[in-house]
């Protein structure tokens, strides 16, 4: 009867205990040094990301300050632009009403 090769290997570890805790103790080692490699790599990836956050906030920020500012200013320039309207009707209003309302030195026709 032919073994597999899986059998094969745990007749040999189970024959040579101390060549199986050595390999155990090589496959923790790997397992450790790359979840260190991956816990670096996560830290490293985070930092960037923490900085590309600032930055981009930053002029962000800048940014949202010239925009109210130019904001700003529109809204003054649009509202003495109104208020120059205003000024006019009623001015036009005013005369209106002079011209159709008769006065104390007018007489009704």
């Amino acid at each position: 009867m032919e073994r597999s090769e899986m059998q094969v290997l745990a007749a040999y570890l189970e024959s040579h205990p101390l060549v199986a805790v050595a390999l155990v103790v090589l496959i923790v080692l790997l397992f450790g040094s790359v979840i260190r490699r991956l816990v670096r790599l996560a830290l490293v990836v985070a930092a960037v990301i923490l900085v590309g956050l600032y930055w981009t906030h930053r002029e962000a920020q800048a940014d949202w300050r010239t925009q109210a500012e130019l904001l700003r200013r529109r809204a003054a320039a649009l509202g003495q632009e109104a208020l120059e309207k205003g000024k006019q009707l009623l001015e036009s209003g005013r005369k209106e009403l002079d011209e159709q309302a008769p006065g104390p030195d007018r007489k009704s026709d």
